[in-house]
């Protein structure tokens, strides 16, 4: 995390070295993001390396340099534990799923369970029927897994785009043919559209 202004709000590049991407946490912070190994400290990623790193992946893009106030290894990964409820106990949001941050949806996938329990709640006290708490967990999970694998589907692409030491070569040219698909502008004569 940095105290650096931000603008734009978000910026990512896919480089040979590796994905790199800083996104917006308020009018003078950003958290910015460095693909590197899992097995990589903390302590092998001194400020300057960071610096260093963010200005050769974003070339002209590269961030306004600021202090950084906190740094982590963060595996990209998800987690969904089935079922989200046990007799009288629901777990929504990040007790009972982890989404890859890559995907920007964990706390929507949070609010979406707050709103289907309340909603459960309110229809079991209102109307004394048990029938939407007794469906939390399958309708929470079928919201979910969509989630997760939008989310797994945008982590590989950006991720394997670019360094292909990761994943080979093989799987950088399907993930650089994911990001142009996703990226082409729609093509209004094109009968589907």
């Amino acid at each position: 995390m940095t105290t650096a202004p931000v603008d734009p709000p978000v910026v990512m590049a896919v480089h040979s070295r590796g994905f790199a991407a800083q996104i917006t946490r308020g009018p003078n912070g950003s958290r910015l993001y460095l693909q590197c190994p899992l097995t990589d400290t903390v302590d092998q990623w001194p400020d300057e390396r960071i610096w260093s790193e963010l200005e050769a992946r974003f070339g002209a893009y590269a961030p306004c340099k600021g202090p950084i106030t906190s740094k982590q290894v963060v595996p990209l990964q998800g987690d969904v534990f089935s079922p989200m409820s046990y007799g009288r106990l629901y777990l929504p949001g990040d007790a009972a799923h982890i989404i890859s941050p890559m995907s920007a949806q964990g706390m929507s996938l949070a609010l979406h369970d707050a709103d289907v329990f309340a909603r459960a709640v309110i229809h079991r006290v209102e109307r004394h029927d048990s029938a939407l708490l007794d469906r939390y967990s399958q309708t929470c999970l079928d919201h979910t897994w969509q989630k997760q694998a939008a989310a797994v589907w945008i982590t590989e692409a950006m991720h394997d785009a670019g360094d292909p030491s990761y994943e080979g070569e093989f799987r950088k040219r399907i993930a650089l043919k994911n990001l142009e698909a996703m990226l082409e502008p729609l093509d209004v004569n094109h009968p589907a559209a």
